[in-house]
């Protein structure tokens, strides 16, 4: 007990307490390390706002940051689909229903939706926006990504695009891209947010718009990062250009935009993707990756310190309202500068969108191809699909829709103003109520003749002599 030993040093000194003298040299190391862990931990997110029943959208929800965000988001109610590459793998059954039971919330769900597959991507897309009335949608965090580490060898998605930008990169761009006229037909007292992972290795990235994949500068295995770096740069120019064109957008009914778009760095953190990273994919990697945690303990950031920034972007009222245009770098839960000129420059911003939707296009027509080839071998009958048609008859059905909706409320707003204006100056007669007769109790004999109304007198007399009296008997004379 602490008591007894302040008091054997009280009396005795220090020496009487074995090895206390030598403990007590620890002590400033211990305080250090303790302020170097706040340091490196960075800022916690203090913003709190109402999530019971919002609808949010999370891509990379099973592991790592998204992990964390899915469970602060899950613990507040919030409605969450989990985008993952597949909805009947075991260890993601496990966890939506370990999910479901901790938190007490059973509105969480897995879509199946491959990033590496623009295919798979669109289905998904295609199939949560055509709904009547549009669904409900409050945010879409997009926390999926790919960190090859050093010295391996090329990867590619199953469109055959590098996999740096297919997944970090072009797989976003895709799904946003699917389901902007669904965030546009948001009513607009909803605060829809989009957040995009980045990175600090996005200073690091060299990016071409004439050589996004790598192609001709070939592919560099020993500095990997300059292929991540130029997918997250890419990613945080297509958030500023995507929002650029949000707030260019106008609404049917004339309000203000209402979705806004942060590009969102965490920090450095134990992830799995770093620890795959530091152990350069390899067995003895892992153990010098073990061997040296109690250093990436101190420096690297938890997965729930580096979710901050992201659950920040979701609920801060700082980034909320008209005044706000989005578009802004969250770090350390707080606006920060951008530290290249060229992401948010207009001209390069309107580039990358073109060349990203052309490299699309002729990705989905190479899939389309292949699909129909595959059905050909397995004696299914192929239908030619036209996805750039669908994908404009499914924009334009959403933009009717929305057009309606606004018509339908403008003409409501009018009804309820002409109902206002009238409520003062209108006449009404007072209200006419016939005059009932007191009628005898149950099981009583009524001891008053109650007269008839004259319009119904001769009826009831007519009636009466015509037919004979309820209740009554017949008498017969008997022969």
């Amino acid at each position: 007990m602490p008591i007894p030993l302040f008091g054997e040093v009280y009396v005795n000194g220090i020496d009487a307490v074995p090895y206390l003298k030598d403990s007590l040299k620890f002590i400033p190391w211990v305080f250090l390390i303790a302020i170097l862990k706040l340091y490196f931990n960075g800022t916690r997110n203090d913003n709190e706002r109402i999530m019971h029943s919002k609808v949010a959208i999370v891509t990379g929800g099973t592991s790592g940051i998204g992990r964390a965000v899915v469970e602060d988001l899950a613990a507040r109610g919030t409605q969450l689909i989990l985008l993952v590459k597949d909805t009947t793998d075991i260890f993601t059954v496990d966890y939506i229903d370990d999910l479901r039971e901790r938190h007490g919330n059973h509105l969480i769900y897995a879509e199946q939706c491959d990033l590496s597959d623009l295919h798979s991507v669109r289905q998904f897309a295609t199939k949560f926006i055509d709904n009547s009335p549009p669904r409900r949608l409050d945010a879409v965090v997009c926390c999926a990504g790919l960190m090859a580490p050093p010295y391996t060898a090329r990867t590619s998605t199953k469109d055959g695009v590098e996999a740096h930008l297919g997944i970090n990169y072009l797989a976003h761009f895709h799904l946003l891209n699917l389901l902007t006229p669904l965030m546009k037909v948001q009513p607009p007292d909803r605060d829809v947010r989009v957040l995009l992972a980045t990175c600090t290795s996005h200073i690091l990235g060299e990016l071409d718009l004439n050589d996004l994949q790598f192609l001709a500068r070939k592919y560099p295995s020993s500095t990997p990062w300059r292929c991540y770096g130029a997918a997250k740069m890419a990613l945080m120019i297509f958030g500023i250009e995507f929002q650029r064109r949000l707030n260019g957008y106008k609404r049917p009914d004339g309000e203000p935009g209402n979705v806004k778009v942060f590009n969102v760095d965490p920090g450095l953190a134990r992830t799995p993707g770093a620890r795959r990273w530091l152990s350069l994919g390899s067995l003895w990697g892992l153990a010098l990756y073990l061997i040296m945690w109690p250093v990436w303990w101190l420096i690297l950031k938890s997965p729930d310190y580096a979710a901050q920034s992201f659950l920040a972007g979701i609920m801060s009222r700082d980034f909320a309202g008209a005044d706000i245009t989005g578009g802004l770098f969250l770090k350390e839960c707080k606006n920060q500068p951008y530290r290249k000129e060229e992401l948010t420059d207009p001209g390069v911003g309107k580039q990358l969108w073109e060349a990203t939707e052309k490299l699309i296009a002729g990705l989905e027509k190479e899939s389309a191809k292949r699909r129909a080839i595959e059905k050909k071998k397995n004696g299914e009958k192929v239908e030619e699909i036209n996805e750039q048609e669908q994908d404009k008859e499914l924009k334009e059905k959403l933009r009717k829709r929305a057009i309606e909706q606004a018509r339908k409320k403008k003409l409501l707003d009018n009804l309820i103003k002409e109902e206002e204006a009238k409520k003062g100056s209108l006449d009404l007669p007072p209200r006419v109520m016939p005059e009932v007769p007191d009628s005898p109790a149950r099981n009583t004999r009524s001891r008053t003749k109650t007269p008839a109304p004259a319009s119904v007198v001769g009826l009831s007399e007519k009636s009466a002599s015509e037919s004979p009296a309820k209740n009554s008997r017949r008498r017969t004379k008997k022969t």
